[in-house]
């Protein structure tokens, strides 16, 4: 007579949940993936005094954070000019933002914001890539726009999209 093998569920149990885990984790790595429904094209250019400012970080924070709003950002290009992204999609929902804007140059002493400014005008306005690997900075622009509390800025994003936006930090 042969004996018949059998696995208490006690035994089953490191297995199924270990099978489980894996699946939750499998499935929720593929969403966070998954294109954002609603995206709208969001375009612009920042402007400080009165000219563009390159190399910038913007965050667009949505006003009334229920459902599913979700952080538009981006950084300008040498021209100032921004494209808004969400969660890595091109776009952002429509609705109602709050701007926030940060700026960090170099800290080269007490005249750094002064001499950036001077040298940024001497050039018409042209600034150089970023450099890597800096430690010690400084805001080039008023601190109060690098938060959304502070900085005064918002912007509401149509249905269709807006591809004109001018944030001017004044």
């Amino acid at each position: 007579m042969r004996k018949k093998n059998v696995i208490a569920f006690d035994q089953l149990l490191p297995f199924l949940s270990l099978f489980c885990l894996c699946c939750v984790a499998f499935f929720a790595d593929g969403c966070s993936r998954a294109k954002i429904r609603g995206l709208v094209p969001a375009e612009g250019v920042l402007l400080y005094e009165e000219k563009p400012l390159a190399w910038t970080v913007i965050s667009f924070v949505p006003e009334n954070a229920v459902g599913n709003a979700r952080l538009g950002t981006t950084q300008t290009d040498g021209q100032g000019r921004f494209v808004l992204r969400t969660l890595g999609d091109q776009g952002v929902l429509p609705g109602n933002y709050k701007i926030s804007v940060t700026k960090y140059i170099p800290d080269n002493g007490k005249e750094t914001v002064a001499e950036w400014k001077r040298q940024r005008q001497e050039s018409g306005f042209e600034e150089p890539q970023p450099a890597e690997n800096i430690f010690k900075v400084v805001s080039a622009i008023p601190e109060k726009f690098t938060t959304t509390k502070t900085s005064g800025l918002t912007y509401t994003i149509e249905s269709k999209g807006n591809r004109n936006i001018t944030i001017e930090l004044k």
